[in-house]
């Protein structure tokens, strides 16, 4: 498979099989999206709809508009409507999560879900062209800052009332939504928040003796006790590997070597036999789990274009294509498999697309 190949088989998956297939049976009558899909295309209900995954949708449609899929325009700025509706809290933060009438079922404010609005916004602002998004952007990034950083130890609260154990992850997602916003309309809340991050990352996440990258933290950001603290999960490596470029590019510099060490690590410790991302190692890069999950070859396929290692980013598109969007509906995809290759899902969840799109987008415009 050639470069040139691969981009037109991403494109007719993406235009004429899934984002079609997503637009009329992912969403309702209102504009809101659905969580899942069954394996015949049909969209489960009755499930809790996560302000993270509207969110993430509200990208995935102005993206799809930004590479000239044109119906993604009408389909995101519904779903921004929804959003914008039924998920803002009257304290400037979101919710996590509404009924399928778009009724408040929880109203805590979770971290990762807030970055996933701030991610949005800036995809409305970028290609949409929406008014609100700005404004709405700095003033939840406000909210954030005076509800939930925590002054003592660095970084947010990952909700409130706060919760155990600390996570990088929502944090490495805070990240990726500044350094978006930062990119296309810089501000210094923007850089500031994109600096907190990247200094939590050098000082905590980033493990020095392993050049590794934890995931699970105490309330101080010390390594986790037990096998939580062990937890290193290649994907995530990957993912930092991009942000820390995408920072780099933007003036937010000096983590070259944690880069180029993580994305070694990767390399060493986080592929299977056959080319595909594992879900966890540990510090010493023992597998602990060799099972599969998609958002993980994503990411992997991105960096790896980023990286220069395109023969690599092939064989992995064609895994990917062989495996986990084989699905009997196109358009769809199994999400995980355990680590004797046994599909673990009974529906398609509509978050993953969110990370086929980012790193689809970056395959397609790269130059052939």
């Amino acid at each position: 498979m050639t470069l040139s190949n691969a981009q037109n088989r991403v494109r007719d998956w993406l235009f004429l099989q899934a984002l079609p297939l997503w637009a009329s049976a992912g969403i309702d009558a209102e504009g809101r999206f659905f969580e899942k899909l069954d394996f015949d295309g049909r969209p489960i209900t009755r499930v809790p709809r996560r302000t993270r995954v509207q969110a993430r949708q509200v990208y995935v449609f102005a993206e799809a508009a930004a590479l000239g899929w044109p119906e993604g325009e009408t389909i995101a700025r519904r779903g921004l409507d929804a959003l914008i509706r039924d998920h803002r809290r009257d304290d400037g933060l979101w919710v996590r999560a509404v009924d399928d009438a778009g009724a408040v079922i929880d109203a805590t404010p979770d971290l990762y879900d807030l970055a996933f609005v701030l991610f949005a916004l800036a995809a409305a602002h970028r290609v949409l062209k929406d008014e609100r998004a700005l404004p709405l952007a700095l003033s939840t990034l406000a909210a954030i800052e005076t509800g939930m950083a925590d002054a003592v130890h660095g970084g947010w609260h990952e909700a409130l009332p706060p919760v155990l154990p600390r996570r990088q992850n929502p944090h490495m997602h805070m990240l990726e939504a500044v350094l978006a916003w930062q990119a296309i309309a810089p501000d210094p809340a923007f850089e500031t928040a994109a600096r907190r991050v990247l200094d939590l990352f050098a000082a905590r996440f980033f493990d020095r003796e392993h050049l590794m990258l934890g995931e699970f933290f105490t309330a101080d950001w010390a390594i986790a006790p037990g096998g939580a603290g062990q937890v290193i999960e290649p994907g995530h490596h990957l993912e930092w590997v991009w942000l820390l470029e995408q920072a780099r590019r933007l003036g937010l510099d000096g983590h070259d070597r944690k880069a180029d060490a993580l994305f070694a690590s990767a390399l060493t410790n986080g592929f299977d036999a056959q080319g595909m991302a594992v879900r966890e190692v540990d510090r010493i890069g023992v597998v602990r789990d060799g099972g599969r999950r998609l958002w993980a070859q994503t990411e992997a396929l991105r960096t790896l274009l980023l990286r220069g290692r395109t023969d690599q980013a092939l064989r992995l598109i064609e895994g990917v294509f062989a495996t986990h969007l084989a699905t009997a509906t196109p358009g769809l995809w199994v999400d995980s498999y355990d680590a004797k290759g046994q599909p673990q899902d009974a529906s398609a969840p509509a978050s993953t697309l969110y990370h086929l799109m980012s790193a689809f987008s970056a395959l397609l415009t790269e130059p052939a």
